[in-house]
């Protein structure tokens, strides 16, 4: 396995937690600190991020295995592959700083866990990954530092101090 220089943080929590909105509030935040960012999302369904009608569509449609699209400023490939390693997608963000996983709530990347008491009463991380919880409920652990749903500032500070400069 490489040796990846970018530090690795899964916003996880139940589905409908708000991991998407937490992302895009952390990004800007640390974004202002100079951290360049990548995310990676975990979609449990299969997805498709093409277009019917695009030239690349057309040419998935008629078997090609890998597509590749790029332009003067941006790049996208799709593959079809069964069971991809996270390092595969990691590997294509060498520049990134820092990347934010969306998901992976049972895998052993370090986390900050979403607990919204709307949606769960309780964490589903195992406590050993989570370096914050950030929730409207207490949640019981002196070893884990945790954060009130609006404190995203205070989170994205301690992330800095905390991960990013370690």
């Amino acid at each position: 396995m490489k040796n990846h220089k970018q530090k690795i943080i899964a916003i996880s929590g139940v589905k409908n937690s708000g991991k998407t909105t937490l992302i895009t509030n952390l990004i800007p935040l640390l974004k202002e600190k100079g951290i360049k960012i990548a995310t990676i999302k975990h979609d449990g369904h299969d997805f498709d991020p093409d277009v019917e009608g695009t030239d690349s569509y057309r040419h998935r449609k008629a078997g090609a295995y890998g597509v590749g699209v790029f332009s003067k400023n941006k790049w996208m490939v799709i593959k079809e592959e069964v069971n991809i390693p996270v390092f595969d997608l990691v590997d294509q963000f060498p520049e990134a700083d820092l990347i934010l996983l969306e998901g992976f709530k049972y895998s052993n990347f370090p986390k900050v866990e979403i607990v919204r008491s709307e949606i769960s009463s309780h964490p589903v991380s195992n406590p050993e990954t989570v370096i914050a919880y950030i929730s409207d409920l207490e949640i019981f652990s002196h070893e884990i530092k945790q954060f009130r749903l609006e404190e995203i500032k205070e989170l994205s500070d301690y992330i800095y101090k905390h991960i990013i400069k370690e």
